[in-house]
């Protein structure tokens, strides 16, 4: 149904204003009382539900829209007025030294960008999770689902993470997954993923683990064609079933020849599983070429990730909010380019080593020159997407715009794609159009001065 373009922009100047005034309350939030995190926690899911529904007005269609919203084919030539009223209405100029904040997360959503720590099952969406529950049997009340998704900590994620698992009921029903995924990712224009799949409670609840990477990889084929959308898979072998599931796991994957299974993850709790103990399981993955990534430093120390990189030579690290606390550590990873996979939100919401955004090691890492890329991990279940991520280290961290792009091109550069130059000349293309679209200089122009 069309909706008259004067209540869509009357809505968007309230959520607008309750974004500013919700922003500026959690900014006087005390750092150091006990009841700070949960109540900045509510902020934080508060406006995450704000923008999104944002977004979704933009999206609507417009009864009788006015002329500047006309693409320019429509508008006469001439009339220079309408133009200049349309472009400035169309982009905000970001070359001001105080911009609007909503101009700069439109900026950052139009920016195509990669995605590599982000869990399948934590895409799933609620409409998707409640169909899927009904269309097996299972009756879950409203009332349970807010319960399951109001934790506290780690673990409790992990549960909400096994409520999630257990909508499935039969390999058919990840293609529903796969689709929520893909929904996601054309929302904040991410045109590269590598995504977590965790087998192992499906394969307990009596799931074949062919058959489900099966209906997974048509799904997302299916999807590369139509939308341009390429997903990678990398199957989380967990510590939450011990190092004997997780050898075979991979075994499992061993047997799996598509190219859309690119490797192996290590998640799960990582207190109840030390890198280490899947040395062997990492050995063997390695010496069959699938690639290596591991969650460490999120709920343990710093000797965890030397674990992990040193022991399991895992490629990247997700999270690694404890490297911080050993500057060899830092060395290293830094000299052997090994990246740390960032997921702000992520870590305020698990909230073992960081308490607010302002304290995220993210600034540090990047002004020490270690490989980044900015992640979600979770974004339904953390009520979040990529790119009010973005934009937290643009609110929260004083990173600038051209730090932003910077992180977009080093997140291309860690990921495992077989062209990343490619991959990433071809969206610096479109990023440079976007920038003459609110009034930034493009890259190519500033190299050439």
């Amino acid at each position: 149904m069309e909706v008259p373009f004067s209540e869509i922009l009357e809505r968007i100047s309230v959520i607008d204003r309750d974004i500013a005034e919700l922003n500026r309350l959690k900014g006087r939030l005390p750092a150091d009382r006990p009841y700070s995190p949960s109540i900045q926690l509510t902020f934080d899911k508060q406006i995450n539900t704000l923008l999104n529904e944002r977004v979704s007005l933009m999206e609507l269609p417009i009864l009788h829209p006015p002329l500047w919203l006309l693409s320019k084919d429509g508008v006469e030539e001439q009339d220079k007025s309408v133009l200049k009223e349309r472009k400035s209405l169309l982009a905000g100029d970001l070359s001001v030294s105080h911009p609007n904040e909503q101009d700069v997360i439109n900026f950052i959503r139009e920016i195509p960008k990669t995605e590599i720590h982000l869990h399948l099952e934590a895409c799933v969406n609620k409409e998707t999770l409640k169909f899927l529950y009904k269309k097996n049997g299972v009756e879950v009340t409203d009332k349970e689902f807010e319960d399951k998704y109001n934790f506290k900590d780690l673990n409790g994620f992990i549960q909400v993470f096994f409520f999630v698992q257990g909508a499935v009921k039969e390999a058919s029903d990840l293609g529903y997954f796969i689709d929520s995924l893909a929904e996601y990712l054309r929302s904040n224009n991410i045109i590269y993923c590598e995504a977590f799949f965790a087998p192992s409670k499906f394969i307990q609840n009596g799931l074949d683990f062919d058959e489900m990477v099966e209906v997974m990889v048509t799904r997302i084929r299916q999807i590369e064609t139509k939308d341009g959308i390429t997903i990678r898979l990398l199957v989380d072998v967990s510590r939450s079933f011990g190092p004997e599931n997780a050898m075979n796991n991979l075994r499992r994957v061993l047997g799996v020849k598509h190219k859309e299974v690119i490797g192996i993850g290590l998640g799960g709790a990582e207190l109840m599983g030390p890198a280490k103990d899947y040395a062997e399981v990492f050995k063997l993955a390695r010496e069959s070429g699938l690639r290596t990534v591991a969650h460490s430093g999120e709920d343990d120390g710093p000797w965890a990730v030397w674990d992990a990189v040193s022991l399991c030579k895992a490629e990247r690290i997700g999270h690694g909010t404890s490297a911080i606390q050993d500057p060899e550590l830092i060395r290293y990873m830094k000299e052997n380019k090994i990246p740390i996979e960032i997921c702000v939100t992520s870590n305020v919401f698990t909230g073992k080593y960081v308490r607010k955004e302002q304290n995220h090691p993210v600034r540090y890492y990047y002004d020490q020159g270690l490989p980044l890329c900015i992640n979600t991990d979770d974004p339904e279940i953390f009520n979040v997407n990529l790119t009010y991520e973005f934009f937290k280290l643009y609110r929260f961290l004083d990173f600038s715009l051209d730090e932003l792009v910077d992180l977009i091109r080093q997140g291309v550069f860690c990921t495992f794609h077989p062209n990343k130059e490619t991959l990433w000349a071809a969206m610096e293309e479109k990023i440079d159009i976007i920038k003459l679209k609110y009034n930034l200089q493009p890259q190519k122009l500033l190299s050439a001065v």
